[in-house]
């Protein structure tokens, strides 16, 4: 297979929050934005932490091998958005120590930036997304009718998170930002300043079950997505980016295949 097969994308990176294709969500705003510039290929899987993205991530990102031999895509930028499922509560299976919660950050970034790494794209840009803030009550209650809506199977669920130890994680998120040098959404804060606080009442309108985001809480994360990328990577800009294919405008409806002589791997190689 040939590498005119594939093109430039970003990969979004995470858990359940960029998992979500709904309306309004990361994936889907993104995708809009850079609409005939670049592919936007959501790698979020609900439930995971940042332990289980390490061997997921050595699946679904090509190795330099495969990107050198044109058999898969030139990712431009990727987002790594975890960490709030590693912050439940310990005995939880999700639980990661928030130690080893940086410790895996790194890793994944290492495995990006390091000349050693199988999976080394210097070509990458990195992204870091910390967890937003929580609403404990809300987040107990959809657990709780979940559980009725299953017909109660099972004990009936208790807490398993706390809105401090959350933000620890959102903060040890900062901290790898700071030692690596990898631009970094401060998503909490972004929040609660959207939000005029950390009050439950406050924050409602930004999380519909006390933890994953409504599409008002996703504005405000593409809002601060887009000033970081035009910051750090005005190259990203896709104003600046080709678009694929000709205009419509540009294509002769009498005789129309010239127009597409002219391009190469879905974009322009010339005038036309």
């Amino acid at each position: 297979m040939s590498a005119s097969a594939y093109t430039d994308a970003i990969m979004l990176f995470g858990d359940s929050l960029t998992q979500a294709w709904s309306d309004g969500s990361l994936a889907q705003r993104t995708a809009e934005y850079y609409s005939r510039r670049l592919d936007v290929v959501n790698r979020g899987f609900g439930g995971y932490t940042s332990t289980w993205a390490i061997p997921v991530f050595e699946q679904v990102f090509a190795t330099k091998e495969a990107r050198e031999k044109g058999y898969a895509q030139n990712v431009k930028l990727i987002t790594i958005w975890l960490g709030a499922n590693d912050a439940c509560l310990a005995p939880s299976p999700q639980h990661v120590p928030l130690e080893e919660y940086k410790s895996n950050l790194h890793r994944l970034i290492s495995l990006i930036q390091s000349p050693d790494s199988a999976y080394y794209a210097p070509e990458t840009k990195i992204v870091l997304i910390n967890p937003p803030p929580m609403i404990e009550s809300k987040w107990l209650d959809s657990r709780i009718e979940k559980w009725e809506s299953f017909g109660k199977e099972g004990p009936k669920p208790d807490q398993n998170r706390d809105a401090k130890v959350a933000k620890e994680y959102a903060e040890a998120c900062k901290d790898v930002a700071r030692e690596t040098g990898v631009p970094v959404v401060d998503l909490w804060q972004a929040v609660v300043e959207a939000a005029g606080g950390e009050g439950d009442d406050q924050l409602d309108p930004y999380l519909y079950d006390g933890l994953h985001l409504t599409s008002e809480g996703y504005a405000v994360l593409f809002k601060a997505l887009t000033a970081l990328l035009d910051e750090k990577y005005p190259e990203l800009n896709p104003e600046t980016l080709p678009m694929r294919m000709p205009h419509w405008s540009d294509v002769d409806p009498e005789d129309p295949r010239p127009a597409f002589e002219k391009v190469k791997n879905g974009r322009l190689t010339g005038e036309l």
